[in-house]
């Protein structure tokens, strides 16, 4: 995904995947109103096609706002100091 991204590199997807210590994977994604840059690329198909197999429990989808950034979501280039 994260290679077709970088490659394509659509301007209206924000894309963040956090792997929790539990094995989890938490995958936050912000688009403007066209949801295809992201669900018409091949690397997504290919990544959703079998995604049951994988989940350890129900796929949950929730709407959210952010309420307050600091930072969190820079640049990828940017280096930021550990």
């Amino acid at each position: 995904m994260f290679e077709a991204l970088t490659e394509t590199k659509p301007q209206s997807v924000r894309y963040l995947v956090l792997e929790l210590e539990t094995g989890e994977f938490v995958h936050l994604v912000g688009q403007d109103k066209d949801s295809s840059a992201l669900t018409g690329l091949d690397a997504f198909k290919a990544f959703s096609a079998d995604h049951a197999a994988r989940r350890s429990g129900p796929l949950t989808r929730s709407t959210a706002k952010i309420v307050g950034n600091y930072r969190m979501l820079t640049d990828a280039d940017e280096v930021m100091p550990a």
